[in-house]
C-alpha cells in the first residue's frame, strides 16, 4: 500500500500536467529554445522536454517529505492539519515567488513578475490538492476496506 500512496498521487499529478501540455502542443510546439521566455509555455516545454527527470524528483519528494507528513497529519486534530496545509501554501507561494523572479526580466516591468507569481503558484497549490485528495482517497479505501463485516442476523 505504501509504493501506491508513493507512485498514484505523483502519476494522476503529472497525468494532469501531462493533459494541459498536450492538449496546447499544436498551438504551441515545445522546443528547448521555449525555455525561458518568461511565459507559461516556457514552463510547459520545460515540463515536455524534462519530464522524467521531475517525475523522478516527484517521487522521491513524496516518498521521503509528503507520505511521513501525510501518516503524522492524519492522525492530528483539525488545527494540525490548518497549520500543515498553511506551511504547504507558504512554501509553494515563496517557491513561486522564487522561480519567477529568476526568470523575470526587470525591462518588462512588474507586470509579467506578478502574473508569473501567480501562474506558479496554481500550478503547485493544483498539484498539492491533486495529491492529497488521492491520499484521503486511498487511506479511505484503506480503512473502509478494513472494516470487519458484521454477519447478517436471520429473522
Amino acid at each position: 500500500m505504501k509504493l501506491l500512496k508513493v507512485l498514484l498521487p505523483v502519476l494522476v499529478d503529472f497525468g494532469v500536467f501531462w493533459a494541459v501540455v498536450y492538449l496546447n502542443m499544436p498551438d504551441h510546439p515545445m522546443r528547448i529554445g521555449e525555455i525561458g521566455n518568461g511565459n507559461l509555455y516556457s514552463l510547459m516545454a520545460y515540463f515536455s522536454l524534462f519530464w522524467p527527470l521531475l517525475l523522478a524528483d516527484g517521487i522521491l519528494t513524496q516518498y521521503l517529505i509528503i507520505i511521513p507528513l501525510w501518516n503524522w497529519v492524519k492522525h492530528k486534530g483539525a488545527s494540525a492539519r490548518f497549520i500543515a496545509g498553511a506551511c504547504i501554501a507558504l512554501v509553494c507561494i515563496l517557491f513561486a515567488g522564487a522561480l519567477s523572479y529568476i526568470i523575470w526580466l526587470p525591462e518588462d516591468g512588474y507586470s509579467p513578475l506578478f502574473s508569473f507569481w501567480w501562474y506558479m503558484t496554481e500550478i503547485q497549490a493544483v498539484y498539492w490538492i491533486v495529491n492529497f485528495v488521492v491520499l484521503y482517497l486511498l487511506d479511505r479505501k484503506r480503512t473502509s476496506d478494513s472494516e470487519p463485516v458484521e454477519p447478517a442476523v436471520a429473522a
